[in-house]
Formats: structure tokens, sequence, C-alpha cells
């Protein structure tokens, strides 16, 4: 399994060329990242926000005590822009999670995001179909998931509902997983993927 996924990695990434929805998938130094982004896009928007991870998000976070991430804001390829957050440990400057979020509106002042998220709450269909594009891509990736729901599934929280779908894959060393969510007030699909070790 470890062989076919760093296979897959290779091929994603010699295949892919420099796309705006290229995924970074080895875990390295942060600088390789940050060449990669620039190489994808030399005017790329680089973000700067404090950014904290829960344990429920990132099991690993009391093991692996992140700084900020490096923040990208890439041009939309689809429907939707890509924002990619790159977490990282300061004292070896090795990159521990990934995430890239399909989102509108996911960096700015609280007034454009809660615009943005009101007129995306009618656009189910648009992030249903991004989502099974990205699925498509990421499954030519890290191949067969572990885990994979069908169709969303309506969930409920505080008494708000809300659609979720959740794709995982896993080995020894990488944990990744997709995720869509559609509610009122948050519209997004993401992918996260972290090293265990």
């Amino acid at each position: 399994m470890k062989i076919m996924f760093l296979t897959l990695t290779l091929l994603f990434c010699s295949r892919a060329g420099f796309s705006q929805e290229s995924v970074w998938t080895k875990q390295c130094k942060i600088s390789e990242v940050i060449d990669f982004e620039r190489k994808l896009d030399p005017d790329a928007k680089f973000l700067s926000y404090h950014v904290s991870l829960s344990k429920e998000y990132y099991p690993l976070a009391d093991r692996y005590q992140t700084v900020d991430p490096i923040i990208v804001q890439r041009k939309a390829v689809g429907a939707l822009p890509v924002y990619a957050e790159y977490f990282y440990t300061p004292k070896d400057s090795l990159l521990r999670l990934v995430s890239y979020d399909w989102e509108k509106g996911r960096y700015g002042d609280l007034k454009d995001i809660l615009e943005s998220r009101k007129e995306q709450g009618g656009k189910l269909e648009i992030y249903l179909g991004e989502y099974e594009r990205i699925r498509g891509q990421l499954v030519k990736t890290f191949g067969k998931p572990d885990h994979a729901d069908e169709k969303p599934k309506t969930l409920s929280n505080e008494g708000q509902k809300y659609l979720n779908q959740n794709i995982l894959w896993g080995t020894e060393e990488v944990h990744a997983d997709l995720n869509l969510i559609f509610s009122a007030g948050t519209q997004r699909i993401r992918l996260t993927l972290y090293w265990k070790k």
C-alpha cells in the first residue's frame, strides 16, 4: 500500500504539472512548499492569518505544535477558488498538515464573508458538482478510498441541519480526507492531509 501511495503521488505530480489545483502530498520543509506555490503562480497571493488547530481536527496537535500556516489564495479553476494552508513545526520547518479549501470568501472582512455565504447558500448543485470533480481527481492520486459516503447525509447540530459528505484515505504514514459541508452559514469543500509521524 505504501509503495502504491508513493507511486500514485509521483504520477499525479508529474502528470498534473503545475495547475492551480495541484495538491502537495510530500512531507518536506516548508521552503519546498513555498517554492512549489511560486512555481504554480509567480504572482501567488500569500495571506497572513492566525489559524489554530484543534485536536479534534488534527489529532496530533498536542504532539506537533504548529505555527500560523502559510496560506495561499489560488485562482479559481472550476466554480470555486482554492485556499491552500500549510501548517508546519517551527523548530524543524517540517510540514505537518495541509488543508485545501474550495470556498468563496474564506478570508476577508466579516461583512464580505457573510454576504458571500448568503449568496452561496442557494448554490448546492455547484458544490455537489465540484465535490464530484475533486473526488475524481483525488481517487486518481490516492487510489480507492478506505471509506466514502455515496451521497451527502443530512446532519443536525444544535438544531441546525446541514449536508455533509466524506471520503477517507489512510496508510500507516498519511491520513487524507475530503469533506463537503453545506449549510446556511458554511459552504465548503475541504481536503485535509496530515502525516502521522
